[in-house]
């Protein structure tokens, strides 16, 4: 078993992809040797979203800590604000749209981690 492992996310690169979001991975194979989970932070930028997809097998849950938005799915809209925690579970098409004038923050976690998590 690896031992304890703590991250400053000052010390860690963001990937900044399109439409405009940036993402940190503070926890994954990758990043710190953890074998079933990855967890992180997403900024979407205003007019920027996640786009629709799906992941076939893995959990995933946000927490909400910054802006507003939508939660989109095939069968309902969730708005998005500081304090709401979404669970999504593996095989539903999803997308995270900013709909603010700021940055739409939110912590991440997939179990198991994705495999471009993984070493």
């Amino acid at each position: 078993m690896a031992g304890l492992v703590w991250v400053d996310i000052k010390n860690v690169e963001g990937e900044r992809r399109e439409p405009p979001r940036t993402s940190w991975i503070l926890v994954s194979e990758k990043v710190c040797g953890s074998k079933n989970v990855a967890m992180g932070i997403n900024k979407t930028h205003p007019g920027g979203e996640v786009p629709l997809h799906k992941h076939e097998s893995e959990e995933e849950v946000m927490y909400f800590i910054k802006g507003k938005g939508q939660f989109i799915t095939d069968d309902e809209t969730i708005d998005l604000r500081p304090g709401i925690c979404v669970y999504n579970p593996p095989g539903g098409n999803h997308k995270i749209v900013n709909t603010g004038d700021d940055d739409l923050e939110f912590v991440w976690i997939y179990a198991p981690q994705l495999p471009s998590h993984r070493q």
